[in-house]
């Protein structure tokens, strides 16, 4: 409800200038004096709605979300047509990771004020974070016709390009932003980051030193710059990295990319201890200011195995297209070795970590009538095919025609159940690693996404990756022969042809020698790995946890491991 207080002129006056006092004050960080000067508002006119928004920022900036969504819901019922107040709530809904929520924020902003292009920019980050990039596009596009030379929609234009695969156009709105704006650091780190995952790593450490150049606090960039390349001793940019990491404020985002920057480093020169403490610092950080409850996961993988018997999965009602090749198992398990593998292969199309079938799902649930494990199950067979038909539209868009496409979404662990109803003659390829190789990966990598946060503690990524086990065990099990195909990386590292080639007639397709070399092929690859792809199969990154045994107890006792 609206403020309804009748104030005197004069005491308007004393309520404005308290508001100015206390936004400068903000401005100054000067917290302490703001909250003097809220408290002296919040008497002359209790429930003041600029208090209440100030108070809001305060706790932003104090760590304390919770209590600012509180307050920024109460400075909106206040004054409920304040287009400002919306757009503090959608911003930090947004840092929050409640993607839904702030786009409802965002939109009720717009509402307000439809044309407010900071508005606008806000929507699209929550739709691009939602994935839902067509809406972001046709926006963002809209926006471009008012403001041809506005930097912030062309670097909107160049990331939802980037996020849809088109490449070529993400590079042209890139450079186009570039020839208006030389000195635009983040354009710089934005076009050094699609250099690096299309293999121009040269090129790509050009333009990171330049956005360093421009912002050298840029973590970003920092981080870029330890994977571009392999460390030794007197380097000039161990230095680099480890002032900027010893600079940046404890537990901030900044620091928490540096730590992986420069654990990263100190792993390539094996000092192992100080490289782990850097991990752990990061991890633990990220642990604390995210929520995550590793049991209700846990508890739904559980389901997920109850609630596909082999009676549901071998149903065979789904569509007949042989064309999909998923590629599933842990992050960092050399799964986009095995997709560059693939897709070297002239027949294949290589799709990343695109998220379709989960995408697909969704088109068939609305609030009136959301999606649960009990419905999917229960499809009859027109359901299982409009799935079906669904994500293969996805899957091939607009992309070349080929024989097959390769989807390497990791979480698609709990969906293959519903995949092989969906899509009973597509092949399921399941990459395997050593556990403590792959968990200490995670562990030592900036893996982003609520799916992968159960990776920031070693005991909770020992009980999930326990739990994992138990679930690929269930699929093995109750699919038919043929249909789930699983590879080592260690035995593919070890008998590259022979590998490739068992792998290539698991997924129906003839041998092809560009598979031998697939790091030539000029894919963009979008995943940590971009790197190790681009050079010959290496058994570099075996037994790497044997260096962090000791750090690793925790973890090797929950996975029953002993050294060897």
């Amino acid at each position: 409800m609206a403020r309804t207080t009748k104030l005197s002129n004069s005491k308007r006056r004393q309520v404005n200038l308290l508001v100015d006092q206390a936004a400068a004050a903000l401005n100054q960080k000067r917290y302490d004096l703001c909250e003097s000067l809220c408290r002296r508002l919040d008497e002359i006119e209790p429930g003041n709605a600029d208090s209440a928004s100030i108070y809001g920022i305060v706790a932003t900036q104090m760590g304390y979300p919770k209590q600012a969504v509180q307050l920024f819901k109460r400075a909106i019922q206040a004054a409920p047509k304040r287009c400002e107040f919306h757009m503090n709530l959608a911003g930090l809904y947004l840092m929050q990771g409640h993607l839904e929520a702030a786009l409802e924020s965002y939109r009720s902003a717009m509402q307000l004020k439809p044309h407010q292009l900071e508005i606008q920019l806000g929507c699209v980050s929550a739709l691009i974070a939602l994935g839902r990039y067509s809406e972001a596009l046709t926006m963002m596009e809209a926006a471009h016709k008012r403001q041809a030379q506005n930097g912030a929609v062309l670097l909107k234009l160049f990331r939802i390009n980037y996020e849809l695969g088109s490449l070529v156009e993400a590079e042209a709105w890139v450079k186009q932003l570039l020839a208006i704006d030389a000195d635009h650091a983040e354009a710089h780190y934005s076009y050094a980051m699609l250099l690096a995952e299309k293999g121009e790593k040269q090129q790509s450490e050009c333009e990171v030193r330049e956005a360093l150049r421009l912002n050298p606090a840029d973590s970003d960039a920092a981080l870029l710059l330890s994977e571009l390349k392999i460390y030794a001793q007197h380097d000039a940019d161990v230095d680099l990295i480890a002032c900027m990491y010893k600079k940046a404020k404890e537990a901030s985002v900044e620091r928490i990319k540096l730590c992986f920057a420069y654990g990263k480093v100190l792993d390539d020169l094996g000092e192992y201890e100080a490289a782990f403490g850097c991990f752990a610092e990061a991890n633990g950080a990220r642990e604390q200011a995210e929520s995550y409850e590793l049991d209700p996961e846990l508890a739904h993988l559980q389901l997920v195995m109850e609630g596909y018997p082999e009676s549901v999965v071998n149903q065979q009602l789904g569509v007949d297209d042989s064309s999909p090749l998923f590629i599933v198992g842990m992050p960092r398990c050399g799964s986009t070795l095995v997709e560059q593998i693939l897709s070297s292969h002239p027949d294949v199309k290589a799709r990343g970590e695109c998220g379709y079938f989960e995408q697909a799902l969704s088109l068939t649930s609305s609030k009136e009538e959301p999606l649960t494990l009990d419905a999917i199950t229960a499809y009859q067979a027109e359901q299982w095919q409009a799935l079906g038909r669904s994500y293969v539209d996805l899957l091939q868009g607009d992309a070349e025609v080929v024989a097959h496409y390769t989807d390497k979404t990791l979480s698609n662990i709990r969906l293959i159940g519903a995949i092989h109803c969906a899509l009973p003659n597509a092949r399921i390829i399941h990459v395997r690693r050593h556990p403590l190789d792959t968990c200490l990966s995670i562990y030592k990598h900036n893996i982003l996404g609520a799916s992968f946060a159960y990776g920031r503690s070693l005991g909770q990524l020992g009980y999930y990756y326990r739990m994992y086990q138990q679930l690929m065990e269930h699929w093995r099990n109750v699919l038919p022969a043929g249909v789930l195909y699983e590879l080592d990386y260690e035995t593919l590292v070890a008998d590259q042809e022979q590998q490739t080639r068992a792998l290539l007639e698991a997924a129906g397709l003839p041998w092809n020698d560009a598979c031998l070399n697939f790091y030539k092929t000029d894919n963009a690859v979008r995943t940590a790995s971009f790197m190790q792809v681009r050079r010959p199969i290496s058994s570099a990154s075996i037994g790497v946890w044997k260096h962090y045994e000791e750090p690793l107890q925790p973890l090797m006792k929950i996975l029953g491991i002993t050294a060897s």
